[in-house]
């Protein structure tokens, strides 16, 4: 075990505790003294903090197991977006280089990639050559079938993920659309996903002249390497990045084909990555019979399960008012419940009925009510809302 120096400062100490607390190490001599200098060395360590196990606030400097690393670095950790928001001007150049050095060795491991996603390279950058690179995708995402599993209610009802922050505001962002009214916006430079309050503002300053077209977040320019730089992302397992290319192809935009079959596999990639936005369009397409897909209400609302379990807050609700039409409203109001929390409107009003009715307590109606408040507050900001009133 490596000590810390704090730990190495309590070494003299160790002398008095060797011949006063072990007096044995007087006659066995220097073996008693080491495991004397062992022990302590060891108690002093947990004393001190130094325990790999247990993270420490780079802006406060508590510890705790909960913290909340840098989106982009991956590295330094905060306790909480404050501490963040404290720590990002000592941070900012130091975040730059080792983000670098993480891409650098996201980009190693790629060479070890399956053939099964390196099937998927597009030369989709000139729209002239889309058709081609079209007929080069495999066709083994037109034709998977979907793998279901049983979903017992402990999974389905247990709290959703912590929702993801803007890296540049630090800002909570919602997992679906436009709850809370705030968009979000897939960057493939960098494969970060930013809010729309911060494009927003992005843009605000590209039209002053005072920034250049680029991503907000990592200042690489956009233009015509987008789709190629989606590309390298799909290569990296980016679920995002699978999601997003899955929606060209579904309405044929960026100079590609539409293809919905070729929209349908790229979804399901990136549902079996962990995107929750990919379940809910998968489950949106079943529902509604498209993607080439005959209409399932069951495979509708396996697929709202995964994407509900992942945070995505319609999903939920979608779940909550098949629920309530099967006539099953103590899963119903359980669902409502837990999307009403996570800053939904519509599930809210439900409770509000339910409470009426008696299907809600009294203590569960005024608690959601609290944590529907917080959660609205927490993601609010004046450049989201200038956002929202564009309807960006």
């Amino acid at each position: 075990m490596e000590h810390s120096f704090y730990g190495i400062l309590w070494y003299p100490f160790i002398v008095f505790i060797d011949f006063q607390v072990f007096p044995l190490a007087f006659w066995f001599g220097y073996p008693m003294s080491v495991l004397a200098l062992i022990i302590v060395g060891t108690i002093m360590d947990s004393v001190t903090g130094d325990n790999s196990s247990l993270s420490t606030c780079a802006a406060c400097g508590n510890a705790g197991d909960n913290l909340k690393a840098c989106t982009s670095c991956k590295q330094v950790k905060c306790c909480n977006r404050n501490c963040q928001k404290l720590h990002w001007p000592k941070h900012k150049k130091e975040c730059k280089q080792l983000a670098a050095k993480l891409r650098a060795g996201d980009n190693k491991s790629s060479e070890s990639i399956s053939e099964g996603i390196s099937s998927i390279s597009l030369s989709v950058s000139i729209p002239a050559s889309a058709t081609a690179a079209d007929k080069k995708m495999s066709t083994s995402y037109e034709q998977k079938t979907v793998h279901e599993k049983n979903i017992s209610d402990n999974e389905l009802f247990r709290d959703p993920p912590p929702k993801e922050d803007c890296p540049i505001c630090m800002l909570p962002m919602p997992c679906a659309l436009g709850v809370c009214g705030v968009g979000k916006t897939y960057m493939p430079c960098c494969g970060k996903i930013l809010c729309s309050g911060c494009v927003l503002a992005a843009q605000g300053e590209i039209h002053k002249g005072k920034m250049k077209d680029c991503c907000p977040f990592c200042r690489v320019l956009i233009g015509k390497e987008d789709l190629k730089r989606m590309e390298q992302r799909m290569k990296l397992l980016d679920a995002e990045a699978f999601f997003n290319m899955a929606g060209l192809f579904e309405d044929g935009l960026k100079g590609l084909p539409k293809n919905e079959k070729k929209a349908f596999g790229l979804y399901l990639r990136g549902a079996e990555l962990g995107s929750s936005r990919a379940h809910y369009n998968i489950a949106q397409a079943y529902l509604n019979g498209y993607l080439g897909l005959a209409k399932n209400i069951d495979k509708a609302v396996y697929h709202w399960e995964l994407a509900a379990m992942g945070g995505h807050e319609m999903a939920r609700h979608n779940i909550g008012c098949i629920e309530e039409t099967d006539g099953n409203m103590d899963k119903a109001m359980k669902h409502f419940l837990i999307s009403a929390r996570s800053g939904l409107d519509k599930p809210l009003k439900a409770v509000g009925q339910g409470y009426k009715v008696g299907y809600v307590t009294k203590a569960e109606y005024t608690s959601t009510l609290r944590k529907y408040q917080h959660t609205l507050d927490e993601m609010k900001s004046e450049q989201r809302t200038k956002a929202a009133a564009k309807n960006w």
